[in-house]
């Protein structure tokens, strides 16, 4: 945490009189996701937070999987609960998060149907060597060589499979 010469209060009272939790940021959000958390939330990155701030702040927020260290941890007394927006943790020291109480919540399947497709898509684009016809093309090699030859389809690699 950076010393900063403000000092960030833990909540911040809204135009309506609302108060607004504190959630550090570990890294940056994007513009639509920091609008709407924004309504519910007082955001403030983790890196600009004084030492008021990093002492009453209960939730930390992570995005692009920064490491969630124990000395991280350690700098954020009132912490409870580290929100990762991937599916793995592996960027958070669980161990040290155990050793607090700090929950440690994750996307869960959120992204298993998206990442399903591309897999797919992957698996197809390699059987029939997607990426190589299309540098063969970009090249111009289909000037001198003529057509790119076929590759394999994909239901004869699973039928192959069950054989």
């Amino acid at each position: 945490m950076a010393p900063t010469t403000t000092q960030e209060p833990a909540a911040r009272i809204d135009q309506d009189g609302a108060c607004k939790p504190l959630v550090l940021l570990a890294d940056p959000l994007i513009p639509k996701f920091q609008s709407d958390l924004s309504a519910r939330y007082h955001l403030l990155p983790a890196a600009g937070a004084d030492a008021a701030a990093a002492a009453s702040a209960r939730a930390l927020l992570t995005i692009d999987l920064p490491a969630v260290t124990a000395d991280l941890i350690d700098a954020l007394p009132a912490l409870e609960l580290v929100v990762a927006s991937s599916v793995g943790v592996d960027h958070v020291d669980l161990a040290a998060c155990r050793r607090r109480g700090i929950r440690v919540t994750n996307a869960g399947d959120a992204f298993a149907a998206d990442a399903a497709d591309y897999a797919v898509g992957l698996a197809v684009a390699a059987l029939r060597r997607v990426p190589a016809a299309d540098a063969y093309v970009r090249r111009g090699g289909w000037v001198a060589h003529g057509e790119y030859p076929l590759a394999t389809k994909v239901l004869d690699q699973f039928t192959m499979l069950e054989n």
